[in-house]
């Protein structure tokens, strides 16, 4: 990974998203860079009218990020980013700017309480970029072991990059797990033990129909650091990513969840 961009509302659950990547990537090699999003605001009433500079608000807090980031450890690269666009826009646009690997970025953002912010929400499904959701929760923790949700569709070394250079990075196993549907897997079964080759896994089917729920059993039977999934649509885990699915999927859990592109 060269390029990583890890969206920010400077809330603590941020830095938390922030503090992910680096405990994954290091500074080797690596250039973070932190976006923001703001809205022009004004506040009135009959007597005054006062204007909040939003754009200089999102500065200074990019700046102070970066400051607490730098403390992590290591001289590293960090290039900061406003932006007066929707997310899912604004990350597309940093994107085309400069080719951006993995997005970062925490399931909870200020004054949400229990709630996936609709920012992460946004990232997830409208972006055209892979995603790391980091729960409020998430402790710092060696990345040992990962769990992929296989949709039985045929995948590719581009579209799993992020799940193999990760597992190639921390020497994590990998249980490949497939939620049976009477569907023939062999052929998608074959093609990722060749993706997987020199990388620890396993194999493993569950039946039943509710996704959430067999996927939470299997994060906590295994000893899981790390859900990853990928979205494409009208696969049988798109509806993972619809309405109050996508909530559970984030915030139940004390594991990241790693959403690619199919």
């Amino acid at each position: 990974m060269k390029h990583i961009l890890l969206p920010t509302d400077f809330s603590d659950a941020s830095f938390k998203a922030a503090s992910f990547a680096f405990d994954l990537f290091g500074a080797k090699s690596v250039e973070y860079t932190f976006l923001n999003v703001y809205l022009q605001v004004a506040y009135r009433n009959a007597l005054y009218r006062v204007e909040v500079d939003t754009a200089r608000n999102s500065r200074n807090g990019l700046r102070r990020m970066e400051r607490r980031f730098r403390k992590l450890g290591g001289k590293m690269r960090v290039a900061l980013r406003s932006s007066f666009s929707p997310l899912a826009t604004a990350l597309n646009d940093v994107h085309a700017a400069k080719p951006v690997d993995l997005v970062i970025m925490g399931t909870q953002g200020e004054g949400n309480y229990g709630l996936v912010g609709r920012n992460t929400s946004a990232a997830v499904t409208s972006a055209s970029l892979p995603v790391i959701a980091v729960p409020a929760q998430w402790e710092p923790v060696k990345l040992d072991r990962i769990l992929f949700a296989d949709d039985g569709l045929e995948d590719t070394a581009f579209s799993l990059e992020p799940l193999l250079v990760i597992a190639r990075l921390t020497g994590a196993h990998i249980t490949v797990l497939h939620i049976d549907q009477g569907a023939d897997t062999a052929r998608q079964r074959a093609k990722l033990k060749a993706l997987l080759a020199d990388i620890p896994h396993a194999f493993r089917s569950v039946q039943g129909d509710e996704v959430v729920k067999a996927l939470e059993r299997a994060v906590a039977e295994e000893g899981v650091d790390l859900v990853a999934v990928v979205r494409r649509q009208r696969s049988f885990w798109h509806r993972l990513f619809q309405g109050s699915t996508s909530k559970r999927m984030a915030l139940h859990t004390n594991v990241p969840l790693l959403v690619m592109r199919g």
